[in-house]
């Protein structure tokens, strides 16, 4: 049985993207989540309630994004497309590959067994894979 982790192991592009991936969450984070949840609180919000609600926000944000333009400003800015296997990426499918964003730790373990498990697509984590979705670099910076 191959796994993500073993492409992982020796692949530098495949390094790379997973570095895009963690960076272009870092940049939607930073974007949703971090102001949304001072706002929250400044209005008043217990910070478990403002984490709560901008981890929903972050959610329907990052569906909202793949169904629109194919990915989340992070996920822009650092060249990437969610994208459905076969066809059109739909809603559905969008709602099924972010909802382990609604709960951080639930996203790190939606990574880890996507790598864990024998795959055909080292580049999905556990729910593209159940989605039939995957996120592919575009535009490449180094030309390819």
């Amino acid at each position: 049985m191959v796994t993500g982790f073993d492409y992982l192991s020796h692949d530098k592009v495949l390094q790379q993207h997973w570095l895009r991936r963690f960076v272009a969450l870092f940049l939607d984070a930073v974007i949703v989540i971090i102001p949304l949840t001072v706002l929250l609180s400044i209005v008043g919000l217990k910070y478990v309630s403002s984490g709560l609600l901008a981890s929903v926000v972050f959610f329907l944000y990052a569906s909202f994004f793949d169904i629109a333009i194919g990915g989340t400003i992070g996920k822009i800015v650092m060249h990437m497309k969610a994208v459905s296997i076969s066809g059109r990426l739909s809603g559905p499918q969008a709602f099924m590959r972010n909802l382990t964003k609604i709960f951080w730790p639930l996203l790190l373990l939606d990574w880890v067994i996507g790598m864990a498990i024998d795959t055909n697509d080292p580049r999905q984590k556990w729910t593209d894979r159940l989605a039939g979705t995957s996120v592919m670099v575009f535009d490449h910076p180094g030309g390819t």
